[in-house]
């Protein structure tokens, strides 16, 4: 049987450990996506990074989860100037799918965007990718709006 994985924050200087998966998640978005295929298309890490970077590195959480030196899972937290709080990235491999790991990741980063006296703290789900709904109400994230955006 695998062994649970351990979980821990990777610095910033690091976040390239992430990029595969976080690749593979761009590929599930343009797959899903019913109208802006050419958005995941052309969407890189560099670009989705470039964000993240701008902040300061203490508003940014990024927790992974590894087992046998692979890295299964991540998610990125994120505080905005203002004081609100984002789960703004979050994948976990396949196979680890299921299994607690996706969850954990998102509870411990609640639990730091909640030590940030965040609020509100929120999350995207991009149009086609409704398949995560269940998951993300398990935790307490409900819809509240829906945003419509021109296509270009």
């Amino acid at each position: 049987m695998t062994p649970l994985p351990n979980y821990q924050t990777l610095p910033f200087g690091k976040l390239h450990r992430i990029k595969p998966l976080w690749e593979k998640l761009n590929r599930v978005h343009l797959h899903d996506s019913v109208y802006f295929k050419d958005h995941y298309a052309s969407f890189t890490f560099k670009k989705r990074t470039m964000a993240w970077s701008k902040l300061p590195e203490e508003n940014v959480r990024i927790w992974i989860a590894e087992s046998e030196g692979e890295i299964v899972g991540y998610c990125v937290a994120t505080v905005t100037n203002d004081g609100k709080g984002e789960i703004d990235s979050l994948c976990v491999e396949e196979a680890w799918q299921h299994r607690g790991v996706g969850e954990t990741l998102v509870q411990k980063s609640m639990t730091w965007l909640e030590s940030k006296q965040c609020t509100p703290i929120r999350l995207i789900v991009s149009h086609g990718h409704e398949s995560v709904m269940g998951f993300y109400e398990k935790l307490g994230f409900y819809p509240r709006a829906t945003i419509l955006e021109l296509k270009q």
